[in-house]
Formats: C-alpha cells, sequence, structure tokens
C-alpha cells in the first residue's frame, strides 16, 4: 500500500464522485442537493489550496479550502471521501495535519459545517484540532442539523 497526498487535479473527481462514501453523500445533498461530481468541480475550482489522498495511485478523498470572501482572512475548509478512506484512515489523518497548517497559514481562521450524523467527519475534524459545536443548527434546503467547525491560528 502506498499512501500519497497531492495536489488535486480536475481528472481525480470522477474517481472519488464514483466512490463516495454514503455518509459524505447524504451530507452533500442535505445541505445543497447537488449530486458529488458537481460540488466536487465547485469545490476544486474555487479552492486556493486542494489535496488528493491517493492509495496506490487511486483516489481516495478530496479536499481543500474556500476562501470566504476575495479580501477576508476566512477560509472555508471541506473534504469528500470514499468508501476506501475508511479502510485506511489514520494513514490520512497524520498527512492530513501538514495540509492543515498550510490552511492556516493562507487563512487565520478556518470555519465551516459538517452533517450532524456524519460522525467520521467530526472525529477527523476533532482529531485535527478542531473546535466543533454540536448540536448542529438546522441548514439547508432541508433543514438538516450541521455543526459549525472552527480552527484560529494561533500567534
Amino acid at each position: 500500500m502506498k499512501p500519497e497526498i497531492v495536489r488535486a487535479l480536475p481528472e481525480h473527481i470522477t474517481a472519488v464522485a464514483d466512490r463516495v462514501r454514503p455518509a459524505d453523500r447524504v451530507e452533500l445533498y442535505l445541505a445543497s442537493c447537488e449530486e458529488p461530481a458537481v460540488t466536487l468541480r465547485r469545490s476544486l475550482e474555487s479552492s486556493t489550496l486542494a489535496w488528493t489522498g491517493l492509495i496506490d495511485g487511486v483516489p481516495v478523498c478530496m479536499f481543500g479550502v474556500v476562501p470566504g470572501t476575495i479580501l477576508g482572512d476566512v477560509g472555508h475548509p471541506w473534504m469528500v471521501g470514499t468508501d476506501q478512506l475508511d479502510r485506511y484512515p489514520f494513514v490520512f489523518l497524520r498527512r492530513c495535519k501538514g495540509c492543515v497548517l498550510e490552511m492556516q497559514a493562507a487563512y487565520s481562521t478556518l470555519q465551516n459545517y459538517v452533517y450532524q450524523e456524519n460522525t467520521r467527519a467530526l472525529q477527523w475534524l476533532i482529531w485535527l484540532g478542531f473546535s466543533v459545536t454540536i448540536p448542529g443548527e438546522p441548514m439547508g434546503p432541508f433543514g438538516a442539523p450541521f455543526c459549525r467547525f472552527e480552527m484560529r491560528r494561533k500567534g
């Protein structure tokens, strides 16, 4: 097994979108009613930083950060994983910390929302050091509970 984190490319979208883990698929739908490929393409195009996690050259997740505003210092992190990501969670958890540090170098505050029932994503965020507000607040077209997560640059 050869794990890698590389800069995200549009060519990675289909591989991730075709195998999105169920909790991420539900979250994407509840947030925007979009198909995973649409959300991934929009997120990648809007991101200032974005990566793809690979196992033996096969994409298992994509993640990045979208600026809140053109002149702002707030970034909105995002991540979409495949069913294969859950087979190797710690391999990517350790490698993601460096990417979060790169996000923090670009933005003093990282914040976004995660579906309250997406327990894997919540665990990942907490492990990375984000503060998470539980319970969530109603969001999206269905008023599903989404938890705010945030990290502020120290110093």
